[in-house]
């Protein structure tokens, strides 16, 4: 009975295929193909960047540049996860925000983020499936803008002195270049009742600069103070209002400087300060340290 009637149609397509591969083998004795002996590795440009930093909501571009890739295959792969998220030109992502732009000319393979959010920080892979694979890692590291008032958090100011925060911060390309100030939740206007109240904003580039001034000013004008550009996170200081100059080892923020020091201790070492101003130097030095140690 012929053998090929015994098998199974799947096993007899197993055995055509590996008679198939043994007589290809057979067919071509001796030494390999002269084209494997000149046969070089994709190359990676290594003069491109492989770090990048945005801003959340920016769109961001992830360049790899592959040279001799003889037919193969490029991927894109996110390590956080081992997600591929592209091969060639196909996209394995429900995400819209990806996509790989191809340049055959330059045999560049971009990755594309249309938005990029902050959870999109990390590594992508750019690999090429060869044996061992090759590939390339670029960092992606996405920031939320923030604004910051430079300098300690808590401010002492001599009442009817001049108080000026400034704030700063670095702005999407379509923000508004406007600042809002308050004080204590309530929004802070050159043309108040208060009076003596100056706002002064400017742009250059994405760097925003707000500089808050009030002249004069008295214990209603303690609290906090928030500056709150378009589009980032704002940023506060807390000011206090004392009758008398403050020694320039308590206008910092003593929190930060000595993790036992809290604001509490240090308003009750303010007033004890403040009251014993009429005695003798030594009584006062010695009451300071008390509270200080």
């Amino acid at each position: 009975m012929d053998l090929a009637t015994l098998l199974p149609t799947r096993l007899r397509l197993a055995t055509v295929l590996v008679l198939v591969a043994a007589h290809t083998c057979s067919a071509t004795p001796g030494k390999p193909k002269k084209e494997s002996k000149s046969w070089t590795p994709p190359e990676f440009d290594e003069s491109l960047p492989r770090s990048l930093t945005v801003m959340e909501g920016e769109p961001a571009a992830l360049q790899c540049v592959v040279s001799k890739l003889r037919g193969r295959s490029v991927s894109w792969i996110r390590q956080t996860d081992l997600h591929v998220i592209s091969a060639n030109d196909l996209t394995f992502t429900t995400d819209g925000r990806f996509k790989v732009v191809i340049d055959n000319t330059t045999s560049s393979f971009t990755l594309e983020v249309a938005e990029a959010l902050r959870n999109d920080s990390g590594v992508y892979e750019c690999q090429v499936n060869t044996r061992p694979k090759l590939s390339r890692a670029f960092n992606l590291s996405v920031v939320v803008p923030a604004a910051r008032i430079p300098g300690p958090k808590e401010l002492f100011i001599k009442s009817g002195s001049t108080l000026v925060l400034t704030c700063v911060a670095h702005l999407h390309p379509n923000a508004l270049s406007t600042v809002e100030w308050t004080h204590n939740k309530t929004k802070v206007t050159i043309t108040g009742g208060r009076g003596g109240v100056s706002i002064h904003t400017e742009k250059a580039g994405r760097l925003l600069s707000s500089k808050l001034s009030v002249v004069r000013v008295a214990p209603e004008d303690a609290g906090n103070y928030t500056c709150q550009p378009d589009t980032v996170s704002p940023a506060s200081a807390t000011v206090f209002i004392v009758d008398e100059d403050v020694p320039a080892a308590m206008h910092h923020d003593s929190a930060a400087r000595r993790g036992h020091f809290t604001s509490p201790l240090l308003h009750l070492a303010l007033h004890t300060h403040l009251v014993l101003h009429s005695a003798s130097s030594t009584f006062y030095s010695t009451c300071i340290a008390a509270f200080l140690l």
